[in-house]
């Protein structure tokens, strides 16, 4: 039986010491929360179609969940994690309903937020997979790649311009982050 790894990139380390220094430690814990059972999502799909998981790694932007065996993309498994995702932000929100708490709405919100980016069409996202599996399907593998490349750099780019106004409003580079690591790392396997 082969074991399973955990790896972590320096992109996770270096953007985990940014947002030490830039946010609150509430901010990063609900986060990691939201992250967490984002990738759960995924890990149940993996193994409620058969899968097994065989590593998985940390880098800057998220989780790479790598299966044991390389097999057939599925659409449930790109979906699932940002379903996870809201179903947490729905909980999150009845929970702040029912028993108040600024926490709560804190979880609502960033597992929403997490959800919905995962669901952008761009290259190492969940929508990206999902992306470049339609446009494979309908015109061929190479205009798959094509047409989520073109779209990945579209869409990072206006990330980016969005980031830096941003950073010049409030200060806040998360967003800034983000949109390059996607510049930089555009190949399809999240």
């Amino acid at each position: 039986m082969a074991r399973k790894t955990i790896h972590s990139t320096g992109g996770f380390w270096l953007i985990l010491g940014a947002l030490l220094l830039a946010a609150s430690l509430r901010l990063l814990f609900w986060a990691a929360v939201a992250a967490a059972v984002h990738e759960l999502g995924h890990v149940a799909a993996v193994r409620a179609l058969g899968g097994r998981v065989g590593s998985f790694r940390l880098t800057g932007v998220g989780a790479v969940i790598q299966p044991r065996r390389e097999r057939m993309f599925s659409y449930g498994e790109a979906l699932a994690g940002p379903a996870a995702s809201v179903l947490l932000a729905i909980g999150a929100a009845a929970w702040g309903r029912h028993f108040g708490g600024a926490d709560a709405y804190l979880l609502t919100g960033v597992s929403l937020a997490l959800g919905v980016f995962n669901l952008l069409p761009i290259g190492p996202l969940d929508g990206g997979r999902i992306l470049r599996a339609v446009a494979s399907r309908w015109a061929g593998p190479d205009a798959g790649d094509r047409v989520c490349g073109l779209l990945t750099k579209v869409l990072a780019a206006g990330l980016a311009a969005l980031g830096v106004w941003v950073l010049g409003k409030s200060g806040n580079f998360t967003l800034l982050l983000c949109a390059g690591w996607l510049l930089w790392r555009r190949e399809g396997s999240r």
